[in-house]
């Protein structure tokens, strides 16, 4: 996958064709593009360099915007276990309900992390 930071253009991941960004489907093969997705998932901890709740959901918004970007399949938040992750749980139940994401939960047996999948 080709992307310039900013750039208008990317590439189909089913038959290579360069499209803008924001078409929905693919000309040549009429592939979902916006669904298009190579399987990385994105990782990052947002809770653990003294961050305040609102610093933690710039940084969440950032990540969100970067997955977007680089077209990943999901997100992997660390979030910890106080009032961080609660904040953060209530900005996804939020984005999930206006469509923004597919889903989320918390990640297997670690109730610091959140899982957050994207297409």
């Amino acid at each position: 996958m080709s992307i310039k930071p900013g750039g208008n253009i990317i590439d189909c991941l089913s038959c290579g064709m360069r499209v803008p960004r924001d078409v929905g489907r693919c000309p040549k093969c009429d592939g979902q593009v916006a669904r298009q997705t190579d399987g990385y998932v994105l990782t990052e901890d947002i809770a653990h360099q003294q961050e305040r709740v609102h610093e933690a959901l710039i940084k969440l918004e950032r990540l969100l915007i970067e997955a977007e970007v680089g077209r990943a399949a999901g997100l992997r938040v660390i979030v910890g276990s106080g009032l961080i992750r609660e904040a953060v749980f209530a900005e996804l139940r939020a984005r999930q309900f206006s469509g923004d994401i597919l889903s989320y939960s918390q990640d297997g047996q670690n109730s610091g992390a959140v899982f957050v999948k994207l297409r």
